[in-house]
């Protein structure tokens, strides 16, 4: 069955005009109007009763089944081998580049291929494979970046913040598919050790910083204090 490309009518089999506008049609046109239907994206359904899926569940609401399985648990590898692969073609000079860089807040092509990929990352549904995203998140977070030393605007600094998002996504996804599940124990006990880390480093930074700051105001007051004597 077609469609009349100028006024849209349903064209009866093997017809050669148009019943309500007279255009005659031709056997290619006929063909090349036919409605289809186009799918976008991927459908998810369960591997046990075919009900479709949203793509955030770990548990089929219909039968229970939860959801496992080889090809969820190599996306986390696979992801980190990526990084791995970027990394392997930094180059030598990409080293001073990246020095020069970190000065103006500009990273490099690598860097940059880096922090794109672990932002793009879609956090997996089962929940082996996010304990597994959350560990390899976890170590790579550098938690000196965020202390008195750290630069705001180093590239290494950008990509511990981009790990620091996902992991603190992986969590919330945790928390909102499987709360009351055990395998939760374990991620919050994961999230809670590493963000405290993190608090106590950020902590500590603001103490340098005060620190300095009424170190000045003292000196500034002792320096006053002997002016005056002096007169």
């Amino acid at each position: 069955m077609g469609f009349c490309i100028n006024c849209g009518q349903t064209l009866a089999e093997g017809a050669h005009f148009c019943s309500n506008c007279g255009v005659a049609i031709g056997e290619t046109t006929t063909r090349a109007s036919q409605r289809q239907t186009v799918y976008d994206g991927e459908l998810y359904k369960c591997p046990n009763c075919a009900e479709r899926l949203d793509s955030f569940m770990t548990v089929c609401p219909t039968c229970g089944y939860e959801l496992r399985g080889a090809k969820g648990a190599s996306v986390v590898k696979e992801f980190a081998e990526k990084l791995e692969q970027i990394e392997s073609i930094r180059i030598d000079t990409n080293k001073v580049y990246s020095f020069i860089g970190d000065m103006f807040g500009k990273f490099n092509k690598t860097d940059e291929q880096k922090i794109n990929l672990i932002r793009s990352f879609s956090i997996p549904n089962t929940k082996e494979d996010i304990l597994e995203f959350m560990i390899l998140a976890a170590s790579n977070i550098d938690l000196k970046l965020y202390g008195a030393e750290g630069n705001n605007v180093s590239s290494q600094r950008a990509i511990s913040d981009a790990w620091l998002a996902k992991f603190e996504q992986a969590y919330e996804k945790a928390r909102f598919s499987f709360p009351n599940s055990p395998d939760f124990i374990k991620i919050k006990e994961l999230y809670g050790q590493r963000m405290k880390q993190l608090n106590k480093v950020k902590r500590g930074k603001k103490l340098v910083f005060v620190s300095i700051i009424l170190a000045y105001i003292f000196f500034m007051i002792f320096v006053g204090i002997m002016a005056y004597l002096d007169r």
